[in-house]
């Protein structure tokens, strides 16, 4: 068993222990005629957007592009999370529900698909909200996620580093990331690299080979000390993302996942 399968299999302990947590946690007094009700203790994205707010941009037509281009990179990680087309068996379903699919697109990037079912529906919008917290550990690609840019309470730029390797690297990427309801009981997160200026001396030029509209969307955050001094290796994001579904009893997760330079598994 690899690291990365020993960590799905404590991503999904961790949600059933916590909807034990929380549905005891409150219960009604002895006596009460009330339901108990699962309470969540992840922020909603107006929660996360109101925490956001001072960095709200300002230019309404970057906004604009923003919008479109997240909606065309939504469609796509709905494509290739319901769509088997090229995807090869990477690691089979155990008997937990958990399997594992890797393609190779357009003979030139690789995209991995995990795709989740557990027993699980109750917990729907705080398994979303768990997802979309960027102060909430990410089982699928871990590091640390600060929020650089805020558009609306479900499109944001993100920053995310990973720790450091062997030889002291640290890597990371910034990328947009919105959330949107496709249709009751299914949502999908979805994240993309696009220009963005971080103002790291690198000359070295990225292309989103997925994305294509990706490389034509511009944008400036504020510098981080050591990004702009040039100590950590830039990545990035062609499509990674989450497609959330209720279906019955059972929640669905199918993870997205190609980014240059970095894989999971």
């Amino acid at each position: 068993m690899n690291k990365f399968y020993i960590q799905t299999a404590l991503f999904l302990l961790s949600i059933f222990a916590y909807a034990n947590n929380e549905i005891l946690a409150t219960e009604p007094a002895l006596g009460e005629n009330t339901k108990p009700q699962l309470r969540s203790r992840y922020p909603t994205s107006e929660e996360v957007y109101e925490k956001n707010k001072h960095l709200l941009c300002t230019n309404p037509e970057e906004t604009k592009q923003a919008e479109k281009l997240m909606n065309e990179v939504v469609k796509h990680l709905e494509y290739h999370a319901t769509n088997n087309d090229g995807y090869k068996v990477y690691i089979r379903d155990r008997g937990d529900g958990i399997s594992y699919y890797k393609k190779k697109h357009d003979d030139q990037t690789y995209i991995l698909k995990i795709n989740l079912n557990i027993y699980a529906s109750s917990q729907y919008n705080d398994i979303i909200n768990k997802l979309w917290d960027p102060n909430t550990p990410n089982t699928f690609n871990n590091g640390s996620v600060k929020i650089a840019h805020v558009y609306n309470p479900n499109l944001v730029i993100i920053q995310q580093r990973y720790g450091k390797n062997y030889r002291g690297n640290q890597k990371y990427f910034y990328a947009l990331a919105t959330k949107a309801e496709i249709s009751e009981g299914k949502t999908i997160i979805a994240m993309t690299s696009a220009d963005i200026n971080d103002y790291n001396p690198s000359k070295k030029e990225y292309k989103n080979t997925i994305i294509e509209n990706a490389n034509l969307f511009k944008s400036n955050v504020n510098p981080d000390g050591d990004i702009q001094n040039g100590e950590l290796d830039n990545l990035y994001v062609n499509l990674a993302g989450y497609l959330i579904e209720k279906k019955g009893d059972d929640l669905e997760i199918t993870y997205i996942e190609s980014i240059n330079g970095y894989s999971t598994i």
